[in-house]
């Protein structure tokens, strides 16, 4: 077997075996030593290659698999439906006085209704019948009282819809303002010539007002 570790050893065996046998056990305990820290150096070495710039360690690649893989929870999101046509204050409020002729209720009441009046209760929340643009806002000096006027584009139509007697302070938007469907433009009031707080409400097409009660059923208004 010595001629196996080394061709010397074998030789120097036959001169004096026990010196050289001692010698050869020495020697292959050294070199089974050797290879015993040789295999523990190369996972040393990987990982100290694994902490390099240039491998990130292996640690955090499980890290953002494990992370990866995790399920998503208590994820919150809204869904904003809205429909393209609403009534400023809902399809149920009383009609205080139609679209058209009428006996005035007052002196200085209009005989030529221009709109519809709606009587939901003071205060009660104005909201934009349609997605449009604030083109007026006026809040003193007009027989409408506090009103606002907004211009949208329904069915591919340019129309004008116009809120009157508002509450003062109510109007929550300024000329130039975008307003979506069912936002709040103000309040119920009993400002400019009334009798009662209510709605006076008008549809106006290239400027003239037509009557907004069949207009809003015809175009789907919710």
């Amino acid at each position: 077997m010595l001629h196996l570790v080394h061709p010397s050893l074998a030789r120097a065996a036959a001169l004096d075996p026990h010196s050289l046998r001692h010698r050869a056990l020495v020697g292959a305990t050294a070199l089974v030593a050797a290879a015993a820290l040789l295999i523990n150096a190369v996972p040393a070495a990987i990982a100290v290659a694994d902490e390099s710039d240039d491998a990130p360690p292996v640690s955090q690649v499980f890290a953002a698999a494990s992370i990866a893989a995790a399920p998503i929870e208590n994820l919150e999101y809204t869904v904003d439906a809205r429909p393209p046509l609403m009534y400023p204050v809902g399809a149920g409020a009383p009609v205080g006085s139609p679209f058209g002729y009428r006996t005035a209720a007052c002196g200085a009441c209009s005989t030529n209704h221009t709109g519809i009046d709606w009587n939901p209760g003071r205060g009660f929340p104005i909201v934009a019948m349609a997605d449009g643009v604030v083109s007026k806002v006026v809040t003193s000096g007009s027989s409408l009282g506090v009103y606002i006027v907004i211009d949208h584009v329904v069915n591919g139509q340019a129309v004008s819809s116009v809120y009157g007697h508002m509450e003062h302070g109510s109007i929550r938007h300024a000329v130039g303002d975008e307003v979506r469907v069912g936002d709040q433009v103000g309040t119920v009031g009993s400002t400019g010539v009334t009798t009662a707080p209510h709605l006076h409400f008008e549809i106006r097409i290239g400027g003239s007002p037509i009557n907004p009660a069949p207009w809003l059923a015809s175009n789907g208004a919710q």
